[in-house]
């Protein structure tokens, strides 16, 4: 027998109780019907049952005025003082001292203070310990008294400025940076939320119009996709590449990695060539320049594109990454695109064919410096970002160079001519041979 089939049967036991302690009893109210006619609750159901309307002598304005002439200096000049009954500040009504007690929050009674510090199972451990560590501290100050500070700073702050004021700051602040840069002095410069921090350096903040042909993305492993911290140090992920594969059935991104002795000989290539094209060297004169990188797939992740929360900001801009230059002193920033977060990838069996069909196992990378024309072209792509320091490409060293090439065409072409005309006369030669031995031998078979 099942366990659910042993209990099935329901036994119902007689259990006769003892009587109550205090038996209830009944009391004989006596009741005056007579009294009851007044009660709030016979005139309510009176009222709803009987129309009452013609019995109530009431003015046009049902009890409320709305005739706004009868309101003085309203239509002259336009005084509301009268017109509200209440204003922000009530200066036009004067209240009993005993009737102010109305105004009061009737919940003022029954506010309690609760110490905030024990309510541990409401907050996070950090802001409780936080919170314990401001009470004593070493001024010996009470919390009550630094809020009271902190309040009456922030009303001196938050008080309401107009156009003319508002301007005003604003240009006091330009002025502030205007000085510093050329005397050197920051004192002016101040913090706008704490007043104690001054500037030490100060950077001019400049679109790096060189990198404005590229974009630049911001990836981040999320979850389980995260790599622990012996990956970290054994993986050189400052070099790593990540390959997008977009296919209509599925999309996901592959990561590959090399070793951290090849990844700083690429790191320093790398700013290598960029030296170079900036000082116009020659093209491909080092001699590691043929060498080859190998870089072996770690693993696939699924890619999603997180939008911008923030609608007011553009997106363009919504993040940047900033590059300090101390010698020159200018920050460059690049606008971030948005943020691609990397999860572990799951591969459903019917899709495994396809995914091996089109990921790839390693890829061999090797640097070199850009030709003139793929240079050219992305100043084409900078210009619309800073025309004045990507002047306009002239087209003459391109058509020098299509020149060259077309004469070195013509010449190929004229060799191979050549060696055409060779070909057949050497093939009529040899017709004619044939042909005069082919006679011979006819006039020594007819003798």
């Amino acid at each position: 027998m099942s366990r659910k089939q042993e209990y099935i049967a329901k036994i119902k036991y007689q259990n006769n109780l003892p009587p109550p302690l205090l038996p209830p009893k009944l009391l004989n109210y006596p009741e005056d019907p007579i009294g009851n006619v007044d009660s709030p609750q016979l005139l309510t159901s009176l009222y709803t049952k009987t129309n009452v309307t013609p019995l109530i002598n009431l003015n046009d304005d049902l009890g409320m005025p709305l005739d706004l002439i009868q309101i003085p200096n309203l239509l002259n000049n336009a005084d509301t003082k009268y017109l509200y009954g209440l204003t922000e500040n009530n200066n036009n009504i004067i209240l009993h001292q005993k009737d102010r007690v109305l105004l009061r929050d009737p919940r003022i009674d029954r506010l309690t203070k609760t110490d905030i510090s024990k309510v541990t199972f409401l907050r996070r451990t950090e802001y409780v310990s936080s919170t314990i560590a401001s009470h004593a501290n070493n001024n010996g100050t009470s919390t009550a008294t630094m809020i009271k500070k902190r309040t009456r700073s922030e009303e001196d702050e938050d008080e309401l400025l107009n156009a003319s004021q508002i301007l005003q700051k604003v240009e006091n602040k330009f002025e502030a940076m205007h000085t510093a840069n050329s005397t050197d002095d920051l004192s002016g410069l101040k913090h706008p939320i704490k007043k104690k921090i001054h500037a030490v350096k100060t950077w001019n903040l400049l679109p790096d119009t060189a990198a404005m042909d590229q974009s630049y993305f911001t990836l981040r492993l999320v979850g389980s996709a995260a790599l622990d911290k012996q990956e970290k140090n054994k993986l050189a992920l400052s070099t790593a590449i990540f390959r997008p594969v977009e296919l209509e059935e599925d999309e996901w991104i592959s990561m590959y990695t090399t070793d951290k002795s090849n990844s700083k000989i690429i790191s320093q290539s790398m700013e290598k060539n960029i030296d170079d094209v900036k000082s116009n060297a020659s093209v491909n004169d080092d001699e590691d320049d043929d060498k080859t990188f190998k870089f072996k797939r770690l693993r696939d992740f699924d890619m999603k594109q997180v939008p911008n929360l923030n609608p007011s900001v553009n997106q363009a801009f919504g993040e940047l990454a900033i590059m300090l230059n101390n010698e020159k002193g200018i920050a460059y920033y690049k606008p971030l695109r948005p943020r691609i977060e990397l999860r572990r990838r799951r591969v459903n069996d019917v899709f495994k064919p396809l995914v091996r069909q089109y990921d790839i196992d390693q890829i061999n990378v090797s640097l070199r410096n850009p030709t003139t024309q793929e240079a050219n072209l992305r100043d084409r792509l900078r210009m619309k970002f800073d025309p004045i320091n990507f002047a306009t490409v002239d087209d003459d060293d391109e058509e020098d160079d299509d020149h060259e090439e077309k004469e070195v065409e013509k010449e190929e072409q004229g060799d191979r001519d050549e060696e055409k005309k060779n070909v057949e006369e050497e093939e009529k030669e040899e017709n004619t041979n044939t042909q005069e031995t082919s006679d011979a031998e006819k006039e020594q078979i007819e003798q």
